[in-house]
């Protein structure tokens, strides 16, 4: 029960995070053992002045509610010509590439649940702040339900129709996507304690102490194709094609990555009937070593040094975030999963891509998690958006035991799917997380060798940890555009061996110069890489 424990409180996540504290000191197995600002504020960013958009034929705006005067965050905008386009970021701020547009080409803007607004570009050179009216309308003056169809029961039908909306095809999706990952450190004390590996030193222990930054902040913007393959379960499902990808990272995290190769080096001199032990007071636990995983890990690493950065891993960390659209994870979807837990209110209906859709909104009860918004098609069932996030007061996973605590204490997510060729493709998502961390314990690496009786001890190292560490992790997938592909050409597409990656100290606008993505928050726009 106590391995479990420390298992779910600190598993590792696929990029750098403070946890490495103690994965620098013993190992990243280890980790898996312990493991609109004011409208004033955030419209000041957009730079809407009108000259110098027909100059650098761009367009900054931020789409808001008309009545309310607030942000619509996610909204589709869509180049009618081509229908291509964007979102609006989580302040509702855009930001739009019309280099190859005229002045009479219409960008539609849409948001579920409002009238859709179309502007062609000249119209939009005079204006960049553009409001929505919103359109739910009363279902019960249009249709007459029968007894049995409530709410919930509409709600739980998206999962009893998921394998039939959401069909898996084969196809080619030119996609952005956008990690953001933020630490603060709170508190930080490693005290040595002893150790018998040459490598690991009361001096090494101090460097890495004072290495830990204490606030960090790194987020990487890809743009690129992702190829699919139409059959369930294939080994290679995904594939990747990238244009550009580009990383600002702290100097102090790269240092800190460097400190890694010594455990990566220990673990890797693991001889025959060579263990490792991880051990915090009664409780331990064998160290489990994937020398697959080692070894892809170790060419990551030499890659980031090299300015690029392997492909598979990259495949292998999207393909995880693409978990999110399918619903599996009971977890993040417990109001699908266990609509029991939740009150559903039918608020109205609306219409979304020429499909009435019901308009339900769900409260929790004693056990459920979230609150929000569904947008369900009435005639197919098939979610199209939703929009949720934990209540005040609610948390996820909050534990506190033998000296480590754990708390999952924020989330927040968006969703929204386009119907195409009669199944329903992926167009955005995006996924916030925020956790925060305490450990007060002192913790042993143990190396032994099997023996008959009694196991050898052949090298330890032993630390106190007082650690108090605050985390926000977050990623934006948009979609920007979907082409279908035969089977054969999914397999006849060759993956690189590598991406090229740019770093960057600042966000850089001429980098994306040409390309309509999502636009950068304020917070992102003022970051500078620490000197």
């Amino acid at each position: 029960m106590h391995n479990q424990f420390f298992f779910f409180a600190f598993k590792k996540k696929p990029y750098f995070h403070s946890y490495k504290v103690i994965g620098i000191l013993l190992s990243k197995e280890f980790i898996t053992f312990l493991t609109l600002l004011s409208f004033a504020a955030g419209f000041s960013q957009t730079n809407l002045d009108s000259t110098n958009i027909s100059l650098n034929k761009e367009i900054n705006g931020v789409l808001l509610d008309l009545d309310k005067k607030t942000a619509l965050p996610y909204a589709n905008i869509i180049f009618l010509s081509n229908k291509k386009g964007t979102v609006t970021n989580e302040k509702g701020q855009f930001l739009l590439n019309i280099e190859k547009l005229n002045k009479n080409d219409t960008i539609s803007f849409q948001y579920i649940g409002y009238e859709t607004k179309n502007l062609t570009v000249s119209q939009l050179d005079s204006s960049a702040v553009i409001f929505l009216k919103e359109n739910t309308y009363n279902l019960k003056e249009i249709f007459v339900f029968s007894n049995n169809l409530n709410p919930e029961s509409i709600v739980k039908k998206v999962i009893e129709n998921q394998y039939s909306n959401y069909k898996i095809a084969s196809g080619k999706n030119q996609t952005f996507i956008r990690r953001r990952f933020v630490s603060d450190i709170d508190k930080i004390d490693i005290k040595f304690k002893k150790s018998s590996f040459s490598q690991l030193n009361k001096k090494m222990i101090d460097l890495i102490e004072r290495k830990l930054p204490r606030h960090s902040v790194s987020y990487t913007d890809f743009l690129g194709n992702l190829y699919f393959f139409g059959i369930k379960n294939d080994s290679t499902q995904l594939k990747i094609d990238p244009i550009k990808m580009v990383s600002l990272k702290d100097k102090d995290l790269a240092d800190i990555e460097q400190l890694e190769s010594i455990f990566e080096n220990m673990f890797a001199d693991t001889k025959e009937k060579e263990y490792w032990k991880i051990k915090s007071g009664i409780i331990g636990g064998k160290v489990q070593i994937n020398n697959e995983l080692d070894k892809e890990r170790k060419d990551s690493l030499k890659s980031i040094n090299e300015r690029e950065f392997k492909t598979m891993y990259y495949r292998n960390s999207t393909n995880n975030l693409l978990k999110y659209s399918s619903f599996d994870s009971k977890k993040d979807w417990e109001f699908l999963h266990h609509t029991s837990r939740y009150e559903f209110t039918l608020v109205g209906g609306t219409v979304v891509n020429e499909e009435d859709v019901y308009v339900i909104d769900f409260v929790p009860k004693k056990s459920g998690k979230f609150k929000g918004r569904v947008y369900i098609a009435i005639k197919s069932f098939a979610m199209v958006r939703a929009d949720y996030e934990y209540p005040e007061g609610k948390t996820g996973i909050s534990i506190n035991l033998f000296g480590v605590g754990y708390s999952k204490n924020m989330f927040s997510g968006s969703i929204s799917f386009e119907k195409k060729h009669g199944t329903y493709q992926l167009k955005y998502f995006s996924k916030k997380e925020g956790t925060s961390m305490n450990v007060d314990r002192n913790l042993s690496l143990i190396k032994k060798k099997k023996r008959f009786l009694l196991d050898k001890k052949l090298n330890e190292i032993k630390v106190g940890f007082n650690l108090n560490v605050r985390e926000e992790n977050s990623v934006e997938m948009l979609i920007l555009d979907h082409k279908e592909i035969s089977n054969k050409q999914f397999k006849d597409f060759k993956q690189k061996e590598f991406i090229k990656m740019i770093y960057v100290d600042q966000f850089n606008d001429q980098l994306w110069r040409g390309y309509s993505i999502i636009e950068p928050t304020k917070q992102m726009r003022e970051y500078k890489k620490m000197e």
